[in-house]
């Protein structure tokens, strides 16, 4: 069976990580893998194929902001990738982040409905049924059809014009012709978005995301790590991740803010951050790509903070958590579902006193958790690479039994 997954990235950031790991572990399965990208990083990898260029993303990019349309540029580079795709000849092709300026979505689905190749879509967001926007917050237009988007300046942005409602309606007329097609999402909040979308004729199902819960992310002794990362056994630990620390949505300025309220007593580990330290407390520390390292500060840390505005289904949430650390997040999308039988604490969105009660409460044993033992075991048995990938061969294993009916 030949699987072929399409990215945005590889390796990169939560959902590219997903697809990292989907590929390694299938391969490994004996599956016949290739995965193609369309920006970030030269990966150098068995079966992995970078199809775009920076320039080509810088003119889709400039396009797209200035026309007020998104996913029908980058027509030279999508061609390379319809050429990989007919070389590799794949039973089912794997969609996951199609956004990104990397890629012309209708040529792409004219070739997949032209070949009669089916089609699984993980949503990583909510870009597929919506006119515009990645997440559409507190906004349903997208429910019935878009228009005055109050979201048009956010990504993918448009400078100029309102297209949602004409995107919208193209979207839905590309992504619901005939053809054989599969949803998933990782959370069950996302899976019920996608269900009251136009994306409702195809199965949506659910299937958590996974990671290494096995080599990588899994409890280390605390006092220990914690010496050798140099902080006392003692202390007070909060711990965020920062990388994109400039885009509202990612809500670090409720950390920050927290960080002051919090005390000098409580150190607060930033990953990735590089703007002005606001606090004593707040340690900023480079972008981690070493998951084992990565794997080791979550541990360290007494609580993992998750205050996204709007959030999937939290990759990093799930490392903390196998890491045995309690988070403290937002009542957001399947941010909740992450959180639930003493997992964390999910607190209203926004409200920065209830975020860093929960927060204290936390620190100074107050909240009403699991052990940092049962909430890894629960983790590994319900996010494990090995359960996520078996769940997705399944459905490749169906549509290609369809397929030869």
């Amino acid at each position: 069976m030949k699987i072929l997954q399409l990215s945005s990235h590889y390796n990169q950031g939560g959902a590219a990580k997903i697809v990292t790991y989907l590929h390694r572990q299938l391969m490994g399965d004996g599956l016949e893998m290739k995965t193609l990208y369309g920006r970030g990083k030269v990966q150098n990898e068995q079966g992995v194929t970078g199809y775009g260029n920076s320039l080509s993303v810088l003119m889709d990019a400039f396009c797209s902001r200035v026309s007020g349309y998104s996913g029908c540029f980058s027509k030279g580079v999508t061609k390379r990738l319809l050429w990989e795709i007919e070389r590799f000849g794949p039973d089912v092709v794997h969609l996951h982040a199609l956004h990104g300026y990397h890629l012309n979505i209708p040529m792409l689905f004219a070739y997949l409905q032209k070949q009669e190749i089916p089609w699984i879509w993980t949503f990583h967001d909510c870009y597929a049924f919506t006119g515009n926007c990645g997440y559409h917050f507190d906004c349903d237009k997208w429910k019935s059809g878009c228009g005055e988007c109050p979201y048009v300046q956010s990504y993918p942005k448009s400078l100029f014009w309102d297209r949602s409602r004409e995107q919208w309606q193209q979207k839905k007329a590309l992504f619901t012709a005939e053809q054989r097609g599969v949803v998933v999402a990782p959370s069950r909040w996302l899976t019920g978005e996608a269900k009251q979308s136009f994306f409702g004729k195809y199965p949506c199902i659910t299937i958590p995301n996974g990671i290494d819960t096995e080599h990588t992310f899994y409890p280390r002794d605390m006092a220990e790590t914690r010496r050798k990362l140099g902080f006392e056994p003692e202390e007070k630990i909060v711990l965020g991740i920062a990388a994109d620390y400039k885009d509202p949505r990612k809500g670090v300025k409720y950390i920050l803010q927290a960080a002051k309220e919090l005390g000098e007593d409580v150190k607060v580990i930033l990953i990735g951050y590089h703007g002005e330290l606001q606090s004593k407390n707040v340690i900023a520390l480079p972008v981690i790509s070493d998951s084992s390292l990565l794997a080791e500060y979550y541990s360290i840390a007494d609580v993992f903070v998750l205050p996204s505005l709007a959030e999937n289904y939290a990759t990093t949430a799930v490392e903390a958590l196998a890491c045995g650390t309690p988070v403290v997040g937002f009542d957001v999308g399947g941010i909740p579902e992450q959180l639930v039988e003493g997992m964390g604490i999910v607190v209203p969105t926004g409200d920065v006193q209830a975020f860093t009660e929960a927060i204290n409460a936390v620190l100074y044993g107050k909240a009403p958790l699991c052990t940092r033992a049962e909430r890894s075991e629960r983790t590994k048995k319900r996010n494990s690479l090995q359960n996520m990938a078996a769940q997705y061969r399944r459905i490749y294993e169906d549509l290609v039994k369809e397929s030869h009916l």
